[in-house]
């Protein structure tokens, strides 16, 4: 066999000071992102383990669980993993043997929550260095641990430790990143002791000494947050002085991350920043001789093979890449299609809420294991109606159950509204779904038509004219008038329509404020909002933004936003009013109203274009009527179902939309399994599906 020239294709042994050596088969780690899989008392589960069993299959050197708390008191999620009693090991030893059957390195990342563990979840007063409440984790005031309870919790680290060998486990790793409590120890944000645990170093190496003691032959590393974030933080340099005084000699590698919660956009790194953002930080680990890891928008084979070769770690932690598709390891080792990673972070602000989901794969996090699409009979025909995300991922799924597949929109060019999207400053990573789905249509023949109509109060002619068997309807709901006065005014336009006739505010350089508008008015502060506003801005352009919400972009999670708002709360030419309705336009003002206004409202200067960004006003779930009439599909003779956010009431992002066209086509494919159906059997499938 030809051997591949690839570095990330390399083995990697990991082991010192005579402990048993094991070999990663290559330089590809999952890293330990947790994902809300497991049961509320920590125990394992079906979904998790398939889960982590498919990325073994696709061909990852390591598989790693996610921080998995050492103690009751530590535990930081609702179905966080737990290492805290004997009861665990039975099922992660099931885990393990799967991993190995599959020849992949299983390890486990052990943690406590210290003052980001809140009660509430837990069960159990949270228990920091200090005093410190993190207002980002929810605000409660940790108990300040005494030394002996210091000493405890060292203790359960080294049990935890011992269980996760008893587990199968190869590879420990402590966690003392990210703001736990090992890094809490080290930070000056959280440790204002003054006994022996005011050394920075002090609670890190006990763990360090105390868990290479309970397991002397076990591989053991360590991650580090190369920086804090926070200005009062820990800095770069600090941090290498803190691991100089690390006991490295018990450790048989570093795995290095960064940040902490107060610094999320470290932890999870946006869109806008660039591939491979910590590399520069791990020259300096470099010195202590040790395996190095990295993490850190590593989302392309390229980057990836550019930091190992150019021996800026030794393995690569990933995890957002593998989470939209384990076959970014084919990706990575031999250059095989794959569905990319768009960094839109709904997967980690999906962690606080429940399970973890993904934008671009819809089969992942949705409380069971996947259950592929059934197969369709032989000739099968399918029309889908619009290509935007919603429709592409039901076109791609159903070609892949064997249908034959027919997408049409009016638009020029497949893709929705991600063609928007991926020329704001905080997405820009979004025309790589795009870009994948039309490979995926090549690949598996979808005809797609774009610059057609379809009139979907008559499906029975579309049925006619394409022989379909089945229609998925993707276009989304009809958007409601504008309900102000002056709303008829010519200067005022949807933000999409407006994008659309102005290609020269989108096709060009982000730092080119040439074509920018002197000023624009925007009412809504959805998502769309802040991402127009924030791109305009970014290039000069004052900015009005209006909105009836309480905060910008509700409809996201905080890692989505967590650089956009900032940036517009701070920035001196964008005036933001919240809770606040437009009542009037008169081509220059609007007049507001809010709760904080006395009657009448206030009128505002609203220079240049007002943008809506229409989904203030709530998309009309009852359109087209006719769709939801079993007599409409009785008429096409084929089975019709609805796709999109407006069906599932949820609201209008990309992630929801990708979720409902997969499972638009499972519904579709489960009507066109076997022989014809009958017309008279027909199915329909809308809002209530």
């Amino acid at each position: 066999m030809e051997e591949n020239p690839r570095y990330a294709a390399r083995p990697l042994t990991l082991g010192r000071n005579g402990r048993t050596p094991k070999t990663l088969r290559n330089r590809l780690a999952s890293a330990p992102m947790e994902r809300n899989y497991g049961t509320t008392d920590g125990r394992i589960t079906e979904q998790y383990v398939d889960y982590l069993v498919t990325r073994a299959k696709a061909g990852l050197g390591m598989v790693t669980t996610e921080a998995t708390y050492v103690r009751a008191d530590g535990k930081g999620r609702s179905h966080q993993l737990g290492l805290h009693s004997d009861a665990m090991i039975a099922g992660l030893r099931r885990l393990t043997d799967a991993l190995h059957a599959e020849g992949a390195l299983a390890a486990v990342e052990i943690n406590h929550g210290g003052r980001t563990a809140q009660s509430a979840v837990s069960g159990y007063k949270n228990l920091a260095p200090s005093p410190v409440a993190c207002e980002v984790a929810g605000g409660e005031v940790p108990r300040e641990l005494t030394v002996e309870e210091c000493y405890e919790l060292v203790e359960a680290y080294a049990q935890a430790a011992r269980r996760a060998v008893k587990a199968g486990f190869d590879v420990i790793n402590i966690h003392g990143a990210h703001g736990y409590l090992i890094h809490q120890f080290m930070s000056p944000i959280s440790n204002h002791r003054t006994d022996e645990f005011a050394a920075p170093e002090h609670f890190m190496n006990l763990v360090i000494d105390a868990v290479r003691a309970a397991v002397p032959d076990t591989i053991v590393g360590m991650r580090v947050s190369v920086v804090e974030g926070p200005a009062d933080g820990i800095t770069a340099e600090q941090q290498v002085a803190i691991i100089a005084k690390a006991s490295l000699d018990q450790l048989d590698f570093l795995d290095i991350s960064a940040g902490s919660y107060e610094a999320g956009e470290w932890i999870v790194q946006s869109g806008e920043w660039k591939p491979g953002i910590l590399a520069d930080y791990a020259k300096a680990y470099r010195q202590f001789g040790l395996p190095l890891g990295m993490a850190g928008r590593l989302n392309s084979p390229e980057i990836i093979e550019e930091v190992l070769s150019q021996g800026t770690c030794d393995f690569v932690s990933l995890a957002r890449a593998i989470h939209a598709d384990p076959a970014f390891v084919g990706g990575v080792l031999r250059d095989e299609s794959y569905r990319p990673c768009i960094a839109c972070n709904v997967c980690i602000d999906n962690l606080g809420l429940g399970q973890v989901t993904c934008t671009v794969n819809p089969a992942v996090g949705r409380s069971r294991v996947p259950v592929p699409t059934p197969a369709v009979r032989d000739g099968a025909r399918v029309v889908v109606v619009g290509a935007g995300p919603a429709g592409l991922t039901a076109a791609r799924e159903l070609a892949e159950a064997g249908a034959k597949v027919t997408v049409i929109d009016d638009g020029a060019r497949a893709g929705g509204q991600f063609g928007f999207a991926e020329r704001m400053k905080s997405t820009p990573d979004f025309h790589r779904f795009a870009e994948w789905s039309a490979g995926e249509n090549t690949r598996l023949g979808i005809d797609v038509q774009l610059g057609s109509h379809v009139d979907t109060e008559h499906l029975d002619s579309l049925v006619r004219d394409t022989a379909a068997d089945a229609v998925v309807l993707a276009t989304g709901g009809l958007r409601p008038d504008v309900p102000f006065r002056g709303a008829n005014s010519a200067n005022v336009v949807d933000v999409r329509e407006w994008l659309a006739n102005h290609p020269e505010v989108l096709n060009v350089d982000l730092r080119d404020r040439a074509v920018a508008p002197e000023a624009v008015t925007i009412w809504g502060a959805d998502s769309v909002a802040m991402s127009v506003a924030d791109t305009l801005a970014d290039r000069g352009t004052a900015v009005l933004l209006i909105g009836p919400q309480e905060g910008i972009a509700p409809e996201s999670g905080r890692r989505a936003k967590i650089l956009a708002v900032p940036r517009l709360e701070a920035n001196p030419r964008v005036r933001i009013r919240l809770e606040s309705t437009i009542e009037e336009y008169d081509g220059g003002r609007v007049r507001i109203s809010s709760p904080g206004l006395a009657p009448g409202g206030e009128w505002l200067d609203a220079p240049g274009p007002l943008l809506v960004s229409r989904s203030v006003v709530p998309l009309d779930g009852s359109i087209p009527a006719k769709i939801r009439d079993a007599e409409l599909s009785r008429q096409t003779g084929a089975p019709v179902t609805l796709a999109g956010t407006v069906v599932d009431q949820t609201p209008a992002i990309a992630s929801n939309a990708v979720k409902s066209g997969y499972d638009a086509a499972q519904r579709i494919a489960s009507l066109l399994m076997g022989a014809a159906t009958p017309n008279n059997e027909l199915s329909l499938n809308g809002a209530q599906s």
